[in-house]
């Protein structure tokens, strides 16, 4: 843990605390410096025990969601009986005016050097690039767990939920990652709805840091996803953990137990630094040998990859005959990182059938191989048309292959039939 962030801010408080008491005092104080400090310490370990004891006995959130405005009028309520008592030879009018004038000053400060010359305050405030490079970098942990499971078993975990040991105090984990110990927890979502100022700093500027100003995006987001996020475990005790946004229809236990369904995106509308995995069976022995993971970056992220089908709830589709770790609706699904595991196999290993190098789609039995070389991740503002070469007429739909059955016997000819165009066994 980096610790100057925290001590040179307090340094800075110090310094400018003392010569604001200086200034007004009219000459040199003696022991200002020490008694400065003694009183901020003070005031630091009474925030930290009342808003310790608020956060746990649910009184109020945890003080890093305040806005400065908050917390600073708390810091001067506490610090004013210690002021108090080691100035007290002053008279109170004039300790009054000291302890308001130097922490209006010092807030002021302190406030601007952090919005406009954070390294001063040795902090290196996190952008949202900075944090979505982080949630990339964290999702890159669970794929190490997964990888580990694997090498142990022989096979993938058929699904992940996420959080941690303590969300799911209803019972045992139902995640084999945490219950077999190659996580303890999943790592912190850097990107979680619950952190507003300090860690991420989601708005820059005074506005943001002293009244906790928030963009309407991710407000929107926020009041989609908080809901969810308080109550289903997979996003940990705090609801600060990464979790699994993608449940697999497969297994009814992985849907959500929050009042809210979800399936990746909640109203078109993504969790930044949501993870989505499904494994997949793909020589039908009731193992997983291949999967799919991704994550989701900050809720105005352009620049993401349209990698699941919402239409048929599939990461897979079927193109010129063949099934591919790939899938579109044309809209984008918030992901910038993806990763895919075991769909292209060599003889004698695990996902390749016997007497043949290539994987087969349990679902169809079609041959899954690497897509066409015009199948290319589109950027913001390309469609299908745009990559697609000409004169190569354009399939209508990339699932329709899918819903092409043979008519049981008992279907005359001309009589209609419904087609279910969901997937089941993803």
């Amino acid at each position: 843990m980096d610790i100057l962030p925290y001590i040179v801010p307090f340094a800075w408080l110090i310094l400018i605390e003392s010569l604001t008491v200086r200034w007004v005092a009219g000459g040199p104080v003696p022991g200002l410096v020490s008694r400065i400090l003694a009183i901020n310490v003070a005031g630091i370990v009474l925030l930290l025990f009342v808003s310790m004891m608020g956060w746990f006995n649910g009184w109020w959130p945890d003080i890093r969601n305040w806005a400065l405005r908050d917390s600073f009028f708390l810091f001067l309520i506490l610090k004013a009986p210690v002021f108090i008592f080691i100035f007290r030879r002053w008279g109170m009018q004039r300790i009054f005016t000291l302890h308001v004038l130097s922490n209006f000053v010092s807030a002021l400060v302190l406030s601007m050097l952090f919005v406009y010359a954070p390294t001063v305050l040795a902090i290196w405030p996190l952008s949202v690039e900075h944090l979505n490079k982080l949630a990339e970098s964290r999702v890159g942990e669970i794929k190490s767990a997964i990888e580990e499971y694997y090498t142990t078993h022989g096979y993938y975990p058929r699904y992940i939920w996420g959080g941690d040991i303590k969300g799911w105090d209803t019972g045992p984990s139902p995640d084999p990652l945490l219950n077999e110990g190659y996580l303890t927890a999943y790592p912190v979502n850097p990107l979680h709805l619950r952190k507003t100022y300090f860690v991420p700093r989601r708005t820059a500027g005074l506005k943001a840091l002293w009244f906790g100003f928030k963009s309407s995006d991710f407000l929107h987001v926020r009041n989609l996803w908080e809901p969810i996020v308080e109550q289903d475990p997979r996003f940990g005790y705090r609801g600060t953990k990464m979790g699994n946004i993608l449940p697999d229809p497969r297994y009814i236990e992985t849907i959500s137990p929050a009042p809210v369904d979800f399936r990746l995106e909640v109203q078109g509308r993504w969790l930044p630094g949501g993870f989505i995995y499904r494994s997949f069976d793909l020589d039908d022995d009731g193992l997983a040998d291949a999967y799919i993971l991704g994550v989701c970056g900050d809720e105005n992220a352009q620049a993401t990859i349209d990698c699941y089908d919402a239409r048929v709830d599939r990461l897979t589709a079927i193109i010129d005959n063949r099934v591919v770790p790939y899938a579109r609706d044309g809209r984008r699904d918030g992901v910038i990182y993806r990763e895919k595991r075991g769909f292209i196999s060599r003889p004698g290993q695990i996902g390749v059938l016997p007497e043949t190098t290539e994987n087969i789609d349990p679902e169809t039995g079609l041959v899954i191989g690497e897509p066409p070389d015009w199948f290319v991740e589109l950027s913001v503002g390309e469609t299908e048309e745009d990559v697609r070469p000409e004169p190569e007429p354009w399939i209508e739909s990339i699932v329709e292959p899918e819903s092409v059955v043979e008519p049981p016997d008992d279907v005359d000819e001309g009589e209609e039939m419904v087609i279910d165009g969901g997937e089941s066994g993803e």
